[in-house]
């Protein structure tokens, strides 16, 4: 018992799973991103088939700027939590566009993201940083 008493009231380091979390939806967030960018004429034409018709090629590169600047800002552990919603919401359209129209693993793999970055949202600045704290500046002396 008194050891639980000690763990509770001094937790120790911050948890670490965070941080694996982080690096593998930057991994997946990195590589659709960018995917976006570099074959953008596919994009174009799946974001057409998805419903927008008006202007695919500027959503795709909306799109997948989002996705590559979420995931490095995971990666780097700039603003996790910001970072989370920001993901949460290019997933929720994802299901609501990609989804509806094409099912399959377009329905299951958002509901998936969503759940993780949801619980990276929530765990966010208990998180341990990937990059060192930069130095703050020392208060002047009165």
């Amino acid at each position: 018992m008194d050891r639980l008493r000690r763990r509770l009231a001094d937790p120790g380091s911050p948890a670490r799973w965070p941080v694996v979390l982080r690096v593998v939806l930057a991994a997946v967030f990195l590589q659709a991103g960018v995917g976006k960018f570099v074959n953008h004429d596919a994009y174009t034409a799946r974001f057409e088939r998805w419903g927008f018709g008006t202007a695919p090629g500027a959503v795709a590169i909306l799109v997948g700027l989002t996705e590559t600047l979420g995931a490095l800002a995971l990666l780097t552990g700039v603003l996790p939590r910001v970072a989370s919603v920001a993901l949460i919401g290019v997933m929720v359209g994802a299901l609501a566009t990609a989804g509806r129209v094409d099912g399959g693993r377009d329905v299951w793999l958002p509901v998936v993201l969503i759940v993780l970055l949801a619980a990276l949202a929530v765990a966010g600045s208990r998180s341990a940083a990937l990059l060192p704290a930069w130095p703050r500046p020392r208060a002047a002396a009165e």
